[in-house]
């Protein structure tokens, strides 16, 4: 298998590559699930259509994000973030690393859920979000739990929650979201596996069955869960369903906030 990176547009240049291929099996999309389900509703002039132009196969593996607090904040959990917040409207700032990411829209969603005002500042990537976080330049972000995990341990952040349905394995001292205080709170991305539109069934019948016997092995479910990944595998109707959920709940999302980007 030969891995072709094609960054841009939020995965709209792989995409547009994948659907452009023969549909033989043979050029599959390892999408995010933002490629998918945010940007229709973020891209004005998309140039695919993830139900018209691929199949789903399954979806890989999901990772909960992990709400963390500059140390230098007051606050040591979700109930005194939120009461804090609610006393300052606009006070609080948040990280985020792109419009459409998670750790933009997630936060949004957190702040219609819990009414609350924090302002966004914007960052190319993670890894200087983290910095400023750590700094105290920035108050609060979601973040993936690797690096909210490396930078509590340095007591550089304070995590607060993780966004997960029950607790996590790699942290079980931290309580979810939906436990700190916001009831039915959920934010996570996931991996999954398409195939250009057209592609026979049996085919995607085969990769299925492939992936299947990938997600069960030890050595890959090892691999995965160090990165703070759960391995899923569904099947392709579990995948369709979970796009269509996925892409009504940020469609709401995005059309409350007015966010749009340009092409």
């Amino acid at each position: 298998m030969i891995v072709e990176n094609q960054p841009g547009a939020n995965g709209g240049l792989a995409a547009g590559q994948v659907t452009r291929s023969s549909p033989d099996g043979y050029t599959l999309f390892m999408a995010v699930d933002t490629n998918l389900v945010v940007n229709p509703s973020l891209y004005p002039n998309l140039t695919y259509d993830p139900f018209r132009d691929f199949i789903p196969i399954s979806i890989i593996a999901k990772v909960y994000l992990v709400l963390v607090a500059s140390s230098k904040i007051e606050a040591n959990s979700v109930h005194e973030l939120l009461t804090f917040a609610r006393a300052n409207p606009g006070k609080l700032n948040y990280a985020s690393i792109g419009l459409g990411t998670q750790a933009h829209l997630g936060m949004e969603l957190f702040k219609m859920m819990t009414k609350t005002d924090i302002t966004q500042v914007s960052y190319r990537g993670t890894a200087p979000a983290m910095t400023d976080i750590a700094a105290g330049v920035v108050d609060v972000m979601f973040t993936g739990p690797p690096s909210a995990m490396a930078l509590a341990t340095g007591g550089k952040v304070k995590m607060l929650a993780v966004a997960s349905p029950v607790r996590s394995s790699l942290m079980p001292q931290l309580p979810t979201v939906h436990e700190a205080g916001v009831p039915g709170y959920e934010l996570g991305g996931w991996f999954g596996l398409l195939a250009p539109a057209r592609t026979p069934q049996k085919v995607v019948d085969r990769l299925a069955s492939e992936v299947k016997k990938a997600v069960a092995d030890p050595k890959l479910k090892e691999r995965l869960t160090e990165q703070g990944l759960d391995v899923f595998g569904s099947s392709s109707e579990e995948m369709l369903a979970v796009m269509r959920a996925d892409t009504k709940k940020w469609a709401e999302v995005i059309a409350a906030t007015g966010a749009k980007i340009r092409q």
